[in-house]
Formats: structure tokens, sequence, C-alpha cells
């Protein structure tokens, strides 16, 4: 049986791309290039193994609330957008500033209620990958910036259902701006946020990944953005 009708009958709602979705985005890359990345980010390593004419489905260390806005900024620049966040509905409702982000730019689950339907969720969202650029921070909570921790399962389906280029990703010292229990750190962090893009993985070479092994290789290859030699910088 076809995956969508199924999603639809569980009342989820696909995902698509409309005028007012890139327009909205435009705007707010703009306005986040120059409240965020002006300020905060000091260099991109790779940027430019994100083409527009492509599709991917971005995987990366999760840190702060701001690293959502850092990659979708570096996307915009980049021209590869709209974008689509899976993000938590309890954390992006948390405020109306949060609430006006995640509304043109995120896929909201609610994490901490049981759900029969969440792989078809997570499906409806890697299936929203044949329009938007997805984001999924794997990892399902902010770390410590050093370290990734294990993959929660839910990339796996998402990453059957999207089928497309994965690109992993590292942000280096958002810790110093913002975590998720400290303060955020105005001058601290001026200038010292380092974003690293791995190289692009085709689906022909992760689909054929049992979960267990796909879940490894997803977190190991985050870390090895960080020290891959990129010759691009942007």
């Amino acid at each position: 049986m076809d995956p969508e009708p199924q999603a639809i009958k569980a009342g989820i709602q696909q995902p698509h791309v409309t005028r007012g979705t890139v327009f909205m985005q435009s705007v707010l890359g703009l306005i986040l290039h120059l409240l965020l990345a002006v300020p905060f980010l000091r260099r991109t390593h790779g940027l430019a193994r994100l083409h527009p004419a492509q599709r991917h489905l971005l995987v990366i260390n999760h840190i702060s609330l701001l690293d959502t806005l850092v990659i979708a900024t570096l996307c915009w620049r980049s021209g590869c957008y709209p974008i689509l966040v899976l993000g938590d509905k309890n954390v992006w409702h948390a405020s109306w500033v949060r609430r006006l982000l995640s509304r043109q730019t995120a896929f909201l689950l609610e994490r901490g209620k049981l759900n029969p339907n969440r792989i078809r969720e997570l499906q409806a969202f890697g299936r929203a990958g044949q329009e938007f650029q997805l984001i999924v921070f794997p990892e399902g909570t902010r770390g410590d910036g050093v370290n990734v921790a294990p993959c929660q399962p839910g990339i796996y389906f998402i990453a059957q259902a999207a089928r497309i280029p994965m690109v992993p990703i590292f942000i280096e010292n958002m810790q110093l701006i913002s975590t998720k229990t400290g303060p955020f750190h105005l001058f601290r962090g001026w200038r010292k946020v380092e974003v690293h893009f791995g190289e692009p993985i085709a689906p022909e070479t992760y689909l054929p990944m049992p979960r267990e092994e796909f879940l490894v290789f997803v977190r190991q290859r985050i870390l090895a953005a960080k020290t891959t030699e990129c010759g691009a910088l942007r």
C-alpha cells in the first residue's frame, strides 16, 4: 500500500512548498544573516557542497536552539531553501517568537507523547525531501558541542523515506553562545562558531544498511565532518 495515503488516513499532513513559504524564508534568511551569522559565525567549511538544484538530508550535531537558525541562514546563503526542520512541538511552541519561526520552517512532533503513528510522521517528513532541504538533529536532544551522542532510531525511517543525498554537519563552538541549560552569552561567542559540511552521502550507500549499522554510521560521519579537509571555504 502507498505510504502517503496511509499517512493521510492517519491525519498526517504532507508538507508542500508554496510561494509564501519561499518568500517568508528568503526574508527570514536575510534577517538571520544580519542578526546571527554576521556577529557569531567565524567560518564555514565546505558550504559549496550544497547545490541549490539538489535536495539534501542534513544531519547535524545539536547544542542549542540557535543551531537551527545558523543552518537555516547558511542554506539561504547558498540558495538551498526552502528548508524543513524536524522539531519538538513543546520546545518550539514555548514562546511566540519560536512559534513564529517554526510556522514557516518546521515539521513539529510531540516527542513526549506516545503516538502509534510516529513512524508514519517521520516517513511523511522524509518524503517532503522531494521539495524541501530537510534538517534533522539525530541525537534527539542538545549535547555539549564537543561529543556526538548516539543517534535516535527516527533518522533511519526519515532517510529510508527521503532517499536523497545525506550531508553530515558539525557545528563547532556553539556552546560558547548558548546551551540547553545555560544562559545566552553575547560576547563570549562573538565570531567563534564554525560550521563543517562533510561530503554528501549517496542514498545508494546508506539505504541497504540495517538500522543499527546506519545509526552508528550517521554518528561517525557527523564526527568526521569536523576533521574533514575542505577545499572550499565560504
